[in-house]
């Protein structure tokens, strides 16, 4: 059975179809996040035209809620193609916790390319089904740059449902 998570925006909805085949544990901490409407009211916040549209548990002001889940464990298993979704982590290959990205693009360099850190790769829990037209629109609004990453001036908050057809 195919399931869906909703990201609802002002802009329109971003659907994705979960990938439980090649995620397992992400996906069911992506379906905890977005049952416990834990997403809700956060937002998207950083946007890279051509690259990625990043969001998780910031909220709208700035402020970071904490994830009720912890760490998750690196799961590479797909390519970062244009229209997947990946967790977002840093040097630790097991340090996602609740950021992920839309890719925008085919982002081959975060593949898996290596053994070490960044170069094993980044979880991809998802494929953008519907809405990939409303991450590529959000993600030409305007940016100012903080630690080297475009964060939008403007974050576009959302809310997040399951979806079963």
């Amino acid at each position: 059975m195919r399931e869906f998570v909703l990201f609802r925006t002002h802009f329109g909805d971003i659907k994705i179809q979960l990938r439980p085949d090649v995620a397992p544990k992400t996906c069911d901490a992506i379906r905890k996040l977005v049952s416990e409407q834990h997403y809700d009211g956060c937002c998207f916040y950083r946007a890279e035209p051509g690259f990625v549209l990043q969001g998780g548990l910031q909220l709208p002001d700035g402020t970071t809620k904490e994830s009720p889940l912890g760490k998750l464990p690196l799961e590479y298993n797909l390519k970062n193609a244009r229209g997947s979704v990946t967790m977002a982590r840093w040097g630790d290959p097991n340090s996602a916790t609740s950021e992920f990205f839309i890719n925008l693009g085919d982002n081959a360099h975060l593949d898996k390319t290596g053994d070490t850190e960044w170069s094993l790769g980044f979880t991809v829990w998802g494929q953008v089904v519907d809405g990939l037209d409303i991450a590529e629109q959000i993600s030409t609004h305007s940016t100012k740059e903080v630690g080297g990453l475009k964060m939008l001036l403007q974050p576009v908050p959302f809310n997040a449902g399951i979806v079963v057809p």
